[in-house]
């Protein structure tokens, strides 16, 4: 009997404990802002400079591929954003941000990238709507 009383009050602290815990948890998570981030998912294989890749999102997808003068940036998809503002920033391999690449619109649609010679990543953010999504693609 005493051995079951043992047990009784081990797993009574235990619950008591975890259920402190999750509201503690629960509170921390109301509190937490909703920044409307949303990352997109990048090929596997993804070498921009040499054939064109792309960063997915669900109803639209961001292309980078080669170019004479830099690289194309294209938005292509069935529900395109209406009002989608981008800026680009680029990273080392220590991921330590470089001065941003120049990123300039085309006539045509689409825009015009020219990272930075070497390895590291191209960070393309892109606002909609309150909305921000983030591809990054690799570099070298």
């Amino acid at each position: 009997m005493q051995r079951f009383n043992r047990y009784l009050i081990f797993f009574v602290i235990m619950g008591i404990g975890l259920t402190v815990a999750w509201t503690q948890v629960g509170r921390r998570v109301q509190l937490a802002p909703n920044t409307g981030l949303r990352l997109m998912s990048v090929d596997e294989d993804c070498r921009p400079q040499q054939s064109p890749c792309a960063a997915y999102a669900e109803h639209f997808a961001l292309i980078l591929g080669p170019g004479g003068t830099g690289g194309g940036l294209l938005l292509m998809g069935e529900k395109l954003p209406d009002d989608a503002r981008l800026d680009a920033a680029q990273l080392d391999v220590r991921s330590l941000e470089l001065p941003a690449p120049p990123l300039r619109a085309l006539s045509g649609g689409g825009w015009r990238v020219k990272p930075a010679e070497g390895p590291g990543r191209l960070r393309i953010r892109l606002h909609s709507g309150g909305q921000l999504w983030v591809a990054e693609f690799p570099l070298g």
